[in-house]
C-alpha cells in the first residue's frame, strides 16, 4: 500500500505547534502586561525595601610578603600557597577572633560567622605574596579583622623563625669566642718561638720544627673560622633574609561592599518578570474558551 505521508510531515507539524505556542504566550503578556508590570514593580521595591533591611558589610584588603629563613640557599618561612591555605584553619582564625575579643562558636555572634565565612587568602603567581581580604559590620571591624588575621600568621612564622635566628647567633657567639682563643693561643706560640729563638740555646739550635707545624695548623684553624664567621655574619644580615610582614596597608572602601542596589535590582527584575508571567499564563489557562 503507498505511503501518502512525506517524511518531512511530523516535523512541520512539530514546528507548527512551536509558534502557535509561542504566539499564544505572547498573546498572553499582550493582554495582562499590566499584570506583569506590576509583578515587576513589585518586586522592584521589594529588592530595594531588602537592601536596605540588610546589615552593611565592608571588605578589608591587604597583601603580606612571606618571610625568608637565614639559610642558604633563600627559602619562604612557608610556600604561599600554603600559608593562603592556613587562613582556612580554625586554629589561626581562633587566635586571631580571642586578639579581637570576639566569641569563637559563630553560632554565638554574627561578627565571628561573618570574620569565618569572609575570610579568604590567595596566592601571587610566581611572587612571595599573599593578597588577603576579609569583611566586618563597619569599616573599623573589617580593618580589626584583617589585622588581627595577618597578626596570627606571622605569630605562626614567627614560631619558626625565632629558633633559627638564635641558633644562628649562638653559633656566631660561639665562634668569635673560639676565635679569640686560636688568635691567643697563636700569639703565644709566635712569643715563645721569638724567645727561643733569641735565646743562647736558640742561637745554637734552629726552632723546633713540631712548633712550626703546630703554628701552621692554627694558621689553618683560625682560617677556617674567618669563614665559617664571614658566612654566618652574611646570614644574620643578609637583606634577603626577613620576617612575614604587611608590604602595603590595610585598605577599606568608603562604601559597603554589600549588599549593591544594582544586584539586588537585577534579582527583582529576573523574580518580577517570572513571576508576572507565571500569573499571566495561568489567567489564560482558566479564562473560558469561546467557541467558534
Amino acid at each position: 500500500m503507498p505511503n501518502n505521508f512525506s517524511p518531512r510531515t511530523d516535523a512541520t507539524q512539530l514546528e507548527d505547534t512551536e509558534q502557535i505556542d509561542l504566539a499564544a504566550i505572547w498573546g498572553s503578556f499582550k493582554r495582562h502586561w499590566l499584570v506583569l508590570l506590576g509583578c515587576i514593580i513589585v518586586a522592584l521595591i521589594a529588592a530595594i525595601a531588602f537592601k536596605f533591611a540588610v546589615q552593611p558589610q565592608w571588605q578589608a584588603a591587604a597583601t603580606i610578603q612571606i618571610g625568608q629563613l637565614p639559610v642558604n640557599p633563600t627559602t619562604l618561612i612557608e610556600p604561599t600557597a600554603q600559608a593562603a591555605e592556613r587562613f582556612k584553619q580554625r586554629q589561626l582564625q581562633d587566635q586571631a577572633l580571642a586578639a579581637i575579643g570576639l566569641p569563637l562558636d559563630e553560632d554565638r555572634d554574627d561578627r565571628t560567622r561573618l570574620f569565618r565565612k569572609t575570610l579568604k587568602a590567595t596566592p601571587g603567581k610566581n611572587t612571595d605574596f599573599v593578597d588577603i581580604n576579609v569583611a566586618g559590620f563597619s569599616p573599623t571591624d573589617a580593618k580589626n579583622n584583617l589585622n588581627s588575621a595577618v597578626q596570627a600568621l606571622i605569630n605562626a612564622h614567627n614560631v619558626r623563625l625565632t629558633p633559627m635566628v638564635k641558633n644562628l647567633n649562638d653559633r656566631l657567639g660561639v665562634n668569635t669566642r673560639e676565635m679569640l682563643q686560636a688568635t691567643t693561643e697563636k700569639a703565644r706560640m709566635e712569643a715563645n718561638l721569638k724567645n727561643a729563638s733569641s735565646s743562647s740555646a736558640g742561637a745554637r739550635f734552629e726552632p723546633s720544627v713540631v712548633a712550626i707545624n703546630v703554628l701552621a695548623k692554627q694558621d689553618e684553624l683560625i682560617r677556617a673560622l674567618t669563614s665559617e664567621q664571614a658566612a654566618l655574619v652574611d646570614l644574620r644580615t643578609k637583606t634577603d633574609s626577613f620576617p612575614t610582614m604587611l608590604v602595603d596597608a590595610i585598605f577599606v572602601p568608603v562604601k559597603p561592599y554589600f549588599p549593591k542596589l544594582s544586584i539586588f535590582l537585577a534579582i527583582g527584575l529576573i523574580l518580577g518578570a517570572i513571576a508576572g508571567a507565571a500569573i499571566a499564563l495561568f489567567l489564560d489557562r482558566n479564562r473560558p474558551k469561546i467557541s467558534p
